[in-house]
């Protein structure tokens, strides 16, 4: 999600000159996918990007903060919110694809983005069902490894995953990476970016961890149009942000919340993320019928 915040940042520094007329545009947060960071902090600091950055270029930028994402969608359908920055399996949980247009992500040149569930490669687990009776962590508060984890669950052994192993929570990516590697915990469920850094910062890591499920996606976190938004509007959105890079101010801002470059996003490429919710609702939808 700072990618995903980096990303619009740049986007109002990039904006047209003041002597244009002033164009609006609304962001809604979605909060609860920012993670390790104060957020009344970010909610003060957002606004002042809106403010000093976006109306020195000829944006009428209003920063909106929200903690429920009912909320974010009813305002995003009556054209408050132009701007949708939240979670991919929150978005397409809660919106339509038709309810959406292009928007941006930040990405790496060194990764790509998605889950892996990790093991020890010294515990001999080569397949989901190895895992019966063991410790499965995972992000806590995280809506993207919940489903995910689940759908796993209910696919390969027709189970709810507590009936299956003890299943964790941990704050940060790091601390699931490391107690799968001192043998803390038997696997985990972790963002594909969050191996690599500590692949990066401990080889031995990728020695001893063995990847036994790889899940990929474009983004984690995403900054998409609302389709009701002018497509004037729109357009000169994604001209604006894809040249991000090029400016001091864009750098800065893409180094202070690592993140190489921006890209641009097809709402298609959000499709991942629709799959899993079907699988979640066919399973929630096959259990109501047995009762």
């Amino acid at each position: 999600m700072k990618s995903a915040i980096a990303l619009l940042v740049c986007l109002l520094s990039l904006c047209a000159p003041a002597s244009r007329a002033a164009d609006i545009l609304n962001m809604g947060f979605y909060l609860p996918g920012i993670r390790d960071a104060n957020l009344a902090d970010v909610h003060i600091t957002l606004q002042l990007w809106a403010d000093e950055v976006g109306k020195a270029h000829g944006i009428n930028a209003t920063a909106y903060t929200y903690s429920d994402m009912a909320a974010l969608y009813r305002d995003s359908m009556v054209g408050k919110i132009n701007l949708i920055v939240a979670p991919g399996m929150e978005i397409a949980e809660t919106f339509a694809p038709e309810e959406l247009a292009p928007g941006f992500v930040g990405k790496h040149h060194s990764s790509s983005e998605g889950l892996v569930l990790i093991v020890r490669a010294s515990d001999g687990i080569r397949q989901f069902g190895d895992l019966r009776g063991k410790k499965v962590l995972h992000l806590s508060n995280d809506r993207l490894s919940s489903v995910f984890l689940e759908n796993q669950c209910r696919q390969q052994a027709s189970a709810a995953c507590a009936d299956l192993f003890q299943v964790g929570e941990e704050k940060r990516n790091s601390q699931t990476i490391h107690k799968v590697f001192f043998g803390q915990a038997d696997a985990a469920l972790v963002s594909i970016s969050a191996l690599h850094a500590a692949n990066e910062l401990n080889p031995q890591i990728r020695q001893r961890l063995h990847i036994l499920l790889e899940w990929k996606t474009s983004s984690l976190g995403y900054g998409l149009m609302s389709a009701r938004t002018d497509m004037a509007l729109r357009d000169r959105v994604v001209k604006s942000a894809m040249q991000a890079t090029n400016t001091v101010r864009g750098k800065q801002l893409l180094e202070l919340f690592k993140t190489d470059f921006m890209d641009r996003v097809d709402v298609q490429e959000l499709k991942p993320y629709w799959q899993l919710h079907r699988e979640r609702q066919e399973w929630a939808n096959h259990k109501a019928r047995k009762k």
